[in-house]
């Protein structure tokens, strides 16, 4: 009984050590060498345990001299030369964070173009709407002018009857004045000629 309360404690104890050091570990990045292998302990001594590929990811899990306790992508642990690593993220991992912000830029550019094609657009509407009305105005200004022009035209030619049928007026009341005047003159040489020889035949008598 007391033996399997000391097993759980002794891994209790492991899996407290195993959290804490996940917690503090640091994340770095394998360089991007050809060659980069993986001891299985902190030392030239120790036999190789693997290669790791260049570029990943690692957790950082302890440090010891001029290694690295890691912690890889596959869950595997062992030493690894601290100078093999560095914070700088490869191309391996750079690339598709590279990739992600074109694609983005790339879209924002997309919806800039749509936007601007969109306003030349409402633009280039306007443009030919102000065109067309302009046009019509210009064409009902033109036709304004024309009805004018024909307006005094009937003006200058109505004012030109009129001053002919004025002078008719005054032709014909001068002819009429004048056969006025001419008939009381005929009258009044008539009369006298008239009247005498009525005289003298009412004396005869």
């Amino acid at each position: 009984m007391i033996m399997q309360k000391l097993i759980k404690l002794f891994f209790s104890g492991i899996l407290l050590t195993l959290s804490i050091q996940a917690a503090q570990a640091e994340t770095q990045y394998v360089t991007e060498n050809l060659n980069t292998y993986l001891r299985k302990g902190a030392g030239d001594n120790f036999k190789i345990a693997g290669a790791i590929q260049a570029g990943e990811a690692v957790s950082v899990l302890d440090r010891k001299e001029k290694y690295s306790l890691i912690r890889d992508s596959k869950n595997r642990e062992a030493w690894i030369l601290t100078a093999e690593l560095t914070d700088t993220p490869s191309s391996k991992e750079e690339n598709p964070r590279l990739k992600a912000q074109v694609q983005e830029l790339t879209s924002k550019l997309n919806r800039l173009d749509a936007d601007w094609q969109q306003r030349t657009t409402e633009m280039q509407r306007r443009t030919k709407d102000a065109d067309q009305k302009s046009s019509q105005l210009l064409e009902e200004n033109s036709q304004l002018k024309r009805e004018l022009e024909i307006t005094k035209n009937k003006n200058r030619d109505l004012e030109a009857m009129l001053d002919a049928g004025k002078r008719e007026i005054a032709i014909q009341w001068f002819i009429y004045g004048g056969s006025v005047l001419g008939v009381g003159l005929l009258i009044g040489l008539i009369i006298p000629l008239i009247l005498p020889k009525r005289r003298r035949r009412d004396g005869w008598a």
